[in-house]
């Protein structure tokens, strides 16, 4: 970017090269031009504006704070994943093997989640943190209400429920292996109207206003990058086909359904995942570790 360029300048140019491409390529024609000019009239009658946030959101905080993560197929690092309005500093520490805080009659099928923390040269990480929180199976945060998720209209009332509901910190153990016990997700809806212009379009583009059922993590320990990321399940349709974007592939994993629930002391068949996070040296850890 020359001096003689803003940013607005060389950003636009880039996004006016890219949209011409796409007329010119699929010959969008005058008509299909001005319908979608009405449409993002509609939009911003609707007042639902902010909400179309949603489109690109994820993609933007990739290519910002994601931005130490990029390129993961390089070296096998974890992909990173935004980390949402629904983190709460302050969750109770608990050492692995864990289960989350939860109500002794936590609705939802148990989870048992398990694997290792390591960096991106094999060296498993002892002490490393997991901060991990999600939505319980009646679909709620706990912690927060619905105007913690503004501009979305996410329906999330956690009356009654307590704070730290499902959110823990976990450190591995001195082989970097963790375990927590928690419960399968519900799904969390993006809160569009669905008789607005924004729930018109997903259903036109056959996607959901609906993010596909995830945990979130946070895993950082010492000499490597804080890595921020989300767990999805296979067999999820989701995954395929929300409004937000594609999911990484690396970051749906199996589960394993299991009947043995009393040798676990569960009282109902449970589920479990493995998945391993991979994190990267710090530029400062890596040039002072031996070849």
């Amino acid at each position: 970017m020359s001096e003689a360029q803003s940013r607005l300048q060389v950003v636009f140019a880039d996004l006016r090269r890219a949209i011409d491409d796409v007329v010119l390529k699929h010959q969008v024609t005058l008509e299909e031009l001005l319908a979608t000019v009405a449409w993002l009239q509609q939009v911003a009658d609707a007042g639902e504006l902010p909400s179309a946030s949603v489109l690109f959101y994820k993609t933007v905080m990739k290519g910002t704070a994601g931005a130490t993560y990029a390129h993961p197929e390089k070296d096998g690092a974890s992909h990173w994943e935004m980390e949402g309005p629904a983190h709460r500093a302050g969750a109770p520490v608990l050492h692995s093997p864990a289960v989350l805080p939860m109500r002794p009659d936590e609705p939802g099928e148990p989870l048992i989640v398990s694997g290792t923390v390591c960096t991106t040269s094999g060296d498993p990480l002892p002490g490393a943190a997991l901060e991990i929180w999600q939505v319980d199976a009646n679909n709620v945060y706990s912690g927060m209400d619905t105007s913690d998720f503004a501009p979305l209209n996410i329906p999330n009332d956690s009356t009654g429920i307590p704070t730290h509901n499902l959110r823990a910190r976990i450190i591995t153990e001195a082989d970097g292996r963790y375990e927590f016990r928690t419960v399968m997700p519900g799904t969390e809806t993006f809160g569009l109207a669905m008789d607005g212009p924004l729930a018109t379009l997903t259903r036109a583009l056959q996607l959901q206003c609906l993010r596909p059922l995830h945990i979130h993590a946070i895993v950082s320990a010492d000499g490597c990058l804080p890595l921020t990321t989300q767990i999805y399940f296979d067999g999820d349709p989701l995954v395929t086909s929300t409004i937000e974007g594609p999911v990484p592939a690396g970051a749906v994993k199996a589960t394993t359904r299991h009947d043995d629930h009393h040798a676990r002391r569960l009282d109902r068949p449970y589920r479990t995942l493995t998945y391993d996070f991979v994190l990267r040296p710090t530029a400062e850890h890596a040039a002072s570790t031996p070849p």
